[in-house]
């Protein structure tokens, strides 16, 4: 810079400092410049070159204006909460409630519904109409109330299948939720499991009222985890069955339940208590089917029997006579009787047996005779006159006829005895009597009938009657005497269901 320049800037910054000095003073006395003084500072430069500025200009911060209020200060006075939105199951609700002097509203959240559960999801058929107690919760965790916040009602809720509870939001809950429980069938249980060799023999009491099948199970294992086997029986009457393949000498677990389909959907009931069986030991002369040895009854047992047979039934009944073994038990035997000449018409000539001294057909007699049980031993002529097959048809045929006319006995085949031996049997030998013996115990577990194999007890090793228990050894070699009776007596006293 030159020095004409800097005594240029010298002498402006020297006339900005007395007008500095000089305008406070002038402002304080109020005093007008002369004209000198205006003269000269006009001869002076007022300012210096212009120059851009090195950094932005800083800007003040704005302070905020607060218009000023006319409403006077109050305390809020609300109304009442009242119901904004019902809660649902998918949404929350909300209570409102206003200041009533400035309009001012507050809001609370309800909270929505989040669970709706039954306290059973099944019951058993009654017959009755069936309910479930509800539990409603928000999601808060809050449990609703019956009536003031939900309703319930009940549909399809008697028979078995699937009962519908419908459950309505009300009050401050506005929602429909659908739930369902299970009506199973009554239970059973097994009255009766009667194992014989390879095979046993079930009963249970039919459950009719919303039943229309049962399923059996049954294993070696008595919480059914390992190698449990079920069966399917349809049929509400169905009241027995007869399990196969079973294993000689073994314990086996049997339970029975009920079942019913409605609408493709198969409902059961619980499992019955298992009951534990046990095969019979396979040895000589004993025919699967048969029943097993059990407790010994007492002579009360037999007041409601009434035996049915032919001439070796006629010993029976003597030794009984002589004995009185069977309690009030009754007789309906008679010589050369069978099931073929049975379903004969009744004459003079017939061989049928006499009630109260009149002859007539056994499905007459049985009912009046008032007896539960008949244990009918026939087949002796019936082999000789019309072979095995007619023979076992005919016994069907003659069982069926004594249900159909008393249908609440139980029936107790007995199976046919031995002969001793003899150096000309016939056709009535001991091995067709051994076969006739398995086809009669195979439809006893058909028709649901007990086979008492009394033959088992009456062999000798030769597979003959022994003589001791033969009235008539060098005869027809086939009737008893009283030795063969009593032991006759014991096994059916020890053979029962």
């Amino acid at each position: 810079m030159s020095k004409k320049q800097l005594r240029w800037i010298s002498g402006l910054l020297s006339v900005l400092l007395v007008l500095f000095l000089a305008l406070p003073a002038a402002a304080a006395e109020d005093v007008e410049p002369t004209g000198e003084e205006l003269i000269a500072a006009q001869e002076e430069p007022t300012s210096a070159p212009y120059e851009e500025p090195s950094e932005a200009p800083v800007t003040e911060p704005t302070v905020p204006v607060t218009e000023p209020t006319t409403e006077a200060p109050h305390t809020h006075s609300f109304g009442k909460w009242m119901l904004a939105r019902a809660a649902s199951n998918k949404k929350n609700g909300v209570f409102k409630r206003t200041c009533t002097v400035c309009g001012k509203a507050q809001t609370k959240t309800i909270a929505r519904v989040a669970l709706v559960a039954l306290s059973r999801k099944e019951k058993t058929y009654s017959g009755k109409a069936l309910t479930t107690g509800v539990t409603v919760k928000d999601k808060a965790g809050k449990t609703l109330k019956a009536g003031r916040d939900y309703t319930v009602k009940f549909k399809n809720n008697k028979n078995v299948g699937k009962a519908t509870v419908l459950v309505s939001g009300k009050g401050n809950y506005r929602f429909t939720v659908s739930r369902t429980f299970c009506i199973v069938p009554q239970g059973t249980k097994l009255i009766k499991a009667l194992p014989s060799v390879t095979k046993a023999i079930l009963r249970w009491k039919p459950v009719n009222a919303q039943a229309d099948a049962y399923q059996v199970q049954y294993s070696t294992d008595k919480a059914f985890k390992k190698g449990a086997k079920t069966v399917r029986l349809g049929g509400k009457n169905t009241a027995y069955t007869v399990l196969t393949g079973l294993k000689a000498d073994t314990t086996y677990f049997v339970r029975i339940r009920v079942l019913r389909t409605v609408k493709k959907s198969t409902f059961a009931s619980g499992w019955s208590a298992a009951k534990a069986i046990k095969t019979i030991t396979n040895i000589a002369h004993r025919i699967d089917g048969q029943l097993p040895l059990s407790k010994r009854v007492k002579e009360s047992y037999f007041d409601d029997v009434v035996f049915i047979g032919d001439s070796v039934t006629e010993g029976l009944r003597y030794y009984e006579m002589a004995n009185g073994v069977f309690g009030k038990a009754k007789f309906l035997s008679a010589g050369s009787l069978g099931a073929t000449n049975a379903l004969w018409k009744v004459s003079e000539s017939s061989v049928h047996p006499r009630w109260n001294g009149q002859k007539m057909k056994l499905e007459q007699s049985v009912p009046l005779t008032g007896a539960k049980k008949v244990y009918i031993m026939l087949g002796m002529n019936d082999l000789a006159a019309v072979g095995l097959d007619r023979a076992k048809a005919n016994f069907d045929k003659l069982c069926s006829n004594i249900l159909a006319a008393a249908p609440d006995v139980q029936i107790y085949v007995e199976s046919v005895t031995p002969r001793v031996k003899t150096s000309n049997p016939g056709t009535l030998n001991n091995t067709n009597i051994t076969k006739y013996n398995g086809m009669l115990a195979d439809l006893c577990m058909q028709r649901g009938w007990y086979f008492v194999n009394v033959a088992e007890t009456m062999f000798d090793s030769e597979g003959c009657l022994k003589q001791s228990y033969c009235s008539d050894p060098n005869g027809m070699g086939m009737h008893f005497s009283f030795t063969g009776c009593a032991a006759w007596a014991d096994y059916l006293y020890t053979h029962t269901a």
